[in-house]
């Protein structure tokens, strides 16, 4: 698994919105806080898994329940439109067949699972 600390380290609306997040973190826990980004990925049977877990504030069951839906933002007024995720899951399953799952615990982070089917 590789280990991002740093927003430069990628380029995209997805990762920016977890590098927003992970900095959340630290501004509410204080110094302690050390911010990880992990990706991985793995060969499963005709697909091919790609997790992306963080340590931030996670989300709570309702948050994970809507975070797909067009609009639906978690950032503050004006600093997102809420449209990364739902487009990010039409892409993986509309456009590639694959799947998208998030699971998420306050307070520990948050893990993003996409699952596209090798073609």
């Amino acid at each position: 698994m590789g280990i991002f600390s740093s927003p430069a380290c990628t380029k995209g609306k997805f990762t920016n919105n977890t590098f927003f997040v992970l900095a959340r973190r630290q501004e509410t826990s204080g110094t302690d806080c050390k911010p990880s980004l992990g990706v991985s990925t793995e060969k499963q049977g005709g697909g091919v898994v790609v997790r992306i877990q963080d340590n931030g504030t996670g989300m709570s069951k309702a948050t994970s329940a809507n975070i797909f839906q067009p609009f639906f933002a978690t950032k503050p007024t004006g600093e997102g439109t809420g449209l990364v995720l739902s487009l990010s899951y039409d892409i993986v399953t509309k456009g590639h067949g694959g799947r998208i799952e998030v699971e998420s615990a306050e307070g520990k982070g948050t893990t993003f699972t996409v699952v596209l089917p090798i073609a």
